[in-house]
């Protein structure tokens, strides 16, 4: 069975914190300062906040929630603090995080399919990852993201990425 992608619901919040508490998780192991915020147990609000607002999204395959991430068409407070705040009509995604039994299995690229099939034509999809992880940088520009700067935001440095659709 393939992959689906839905919004996700109130039913979905444990699942959605793991999976993003492991990649947390494994991203530390491998020496890299990017998602520690999602390590302390203080994610439920917002991400109930991001699902009845329509912006968080699960994937599933086999009816087992594979992936997850954030995708909104409304800068949030940390978009306007490294993209400036924008007036045109771009796509943020953020806390793209695949389950860790899944990894390796291309479940990244094929939510990034997902949401470049499912966006309006003349769309850019913008995102950022921290410049010190070099394999997410690799992976966003593997799949067509243009790299359009770095800004820096308190201690950490930020690559940021459009794609046009």
């Amino acid at each position: 069975m393939g992959l689906s992608v839905r919004k996700a619901n109130t039913t979905d919040i444990d699942d959605i914190k793991q999976i993003l508490m492991e990649a947390a998780r494994w991203i530390k192991r491998q020496g890299i300062n990017q998602w520690e915020f999602l390590l302390t147990d203080n994610q439920d609000e917002e991400i109930k906040t991001n699902i009845e607002e329509g912006t968080m999204y699960v994937a599933e395959m086999n009816h087992r929630i594979v992936a997850t991430f954030y995708l909104g068409f409304t800068q949030t407070e940390f978009d306007i603090k490294i993209w400036g705040e924008r007036k045109d009509t771009a796509c943020y995604l953020h806390r793209l995080a695949v389950h860790q039994d899944y990894r390796g299995k291309q479940i990244g690229k094929q939510v990034i399919d997902w949401i470049v099939s499912h966006l309006d034509k003349e769309t850019v999809l913008r995102l950022d990852c921290v410049a010190e992880n070099p394999g997410l940088n690799r992976f966003y520009q593997q799949y067509g993201f243009n790299f359009v700067g770095k800004e820096k935001e308190g201690e950490k440095e930020f690559s940021l990425y459009e794609k046009w659709i």
